[in-house]
């Protein structure tokens, strides 16, 4: 992974566009990375009598994140520049199980009438394996891709995180994907 790829938070759209300037295709996408953990994250108030734990995430290009954790289940929101809140619902969609998000989320940008723009999120999930797991729950890692619109953003993809090719397969699915994924979709239905 590039210098490039990793960059620190807070990060500035003119800080992108320096550090990715020699992008060949104004639609080729390329990744900047966000913590999920630690001084780019803080707690929320957690909602009497509902348990679960929000913290508010820094995400790229005003866009940030809401990481909800209740009974070791997970799920995230992207939050617009605008405020507007896009619930991912990966208790729902991804994994009813127990999970947990990764250190980092990979937004895809795409120079857009001369800026950077998030068109997609990739987070990586931790799962673990109880003794009655549902149909869409696996033990090890899962890879969620969720595409970004002007007005919302869904899951597309969710994939096994464990594999070499794992990255590169969730970027290309969510770079091809056309439809939301909902509750009842098998994960080999896409």
């Amino acid at each position: 992974m590039s210098a490039h790829a990793r960059l620190a938070l807070p990060v500035t759209l003119a800080g992108l566009l320096f550090s990715l300037a020699p992008l060949a295709d104004a639609r080729a996408a390329t990744s900047v990375y966000s913590d999920l953990y630690g001084a780019h994250c803080r707690a929320l108030p957690t909602e009497p009598g509902n348990g679960t734990r929000t913290r508010r995430c820094a995400g790229v290009a005003g866009y940030g994140l809401l990481i909800h954790e209740a009974d070791a289940t997970t799920s995230v929101d992207i939050v617009s520049p605008r405020g507007a809140h896009w619930p991912l619902d990966y208790w729902e969609v991804v994994t009813p199980g127990l999970a947990r998000v990764g250190r980092k989320a990979e937004w895809r940008m795409e120079l857009r009438h001369g800026q950077l723009v998030p068109v997609a999120l990739l987070m990586r999930l931790d799962t673990a394996n109880p003794r009655s797991n549902g149909p869409r729950m696996a033990a090890g890692a899962i890879l969620v891709g969720a595409r970004i619109a002007r007005d919302g953003a869904c899951v597309v993809y969710r994939g096994n995180g464990a594999t070499r090719s794992a990255d590169e397969q969730a970027r290309s699915a969510v770079a091809r994907a056309r439809r939301c994924l909902g509750v009842l979709d098998a994960p080999g239905e896409r």
